[in-house]
């Protein structure tokens, strides 16, 4: 998973400074300039679940919220240029959603589960 650094391309530059006016004699200037490759596959930072995951998915655990935070770390990552970073704060975003979404399922069919044995043993006393 070790990406290469990014090329950097040196121009060099004349640089016009009140130091010239004066007499004083100075060199070129180099100039980093940095590129990004566009071909580069940008990882998703999966923001949108992360919302849904911290707003609907409640859980005692705050998954939601930890997804969240890891969601815009990965896209704040994503921006600056660290695409190594942001695939793996993405990557524990989308394992932290789906961990959400799986106590969240988990919890609605205990709750049915729950529900069916109230109703049938409230049948029983009834009859």
């Amino acid at each position: 998973l070790f990406q290469p650094p990014l090329p950097n391309d040196a121009v060099p530059m004349k640089a016009t400074t009140s130091d010239e006016d004066a007499g004083q004699a100075s060199g070129p200037t180099v100039v980093e300039v940095n590129t990004v490759d566009e071909n580069t596959p940008r990882p998703p930072d999966y923001i949108i679940l992360s919302l849904f995951s911290f707003v609907y998915f409640g859980n005692p655990f705050c998954l939601g919220l930890a997804a969240l935070i890891c969601s815009i770390k990965a896209r704040d990552r994503k921006v600056v240029g660290d695409l190594e970073a942001a695939q793996k704060h993405a990557y524990m975003a989308k394992r932290l959603n789906f961990l959400a979404l799986s106590f969240f399922g988990l919890f609605v069919f205990l709750l049915v589960v729950v529900y069916a044995f109230l109703v049938a043993s409230a049948k029983r006393r009834h009859v």
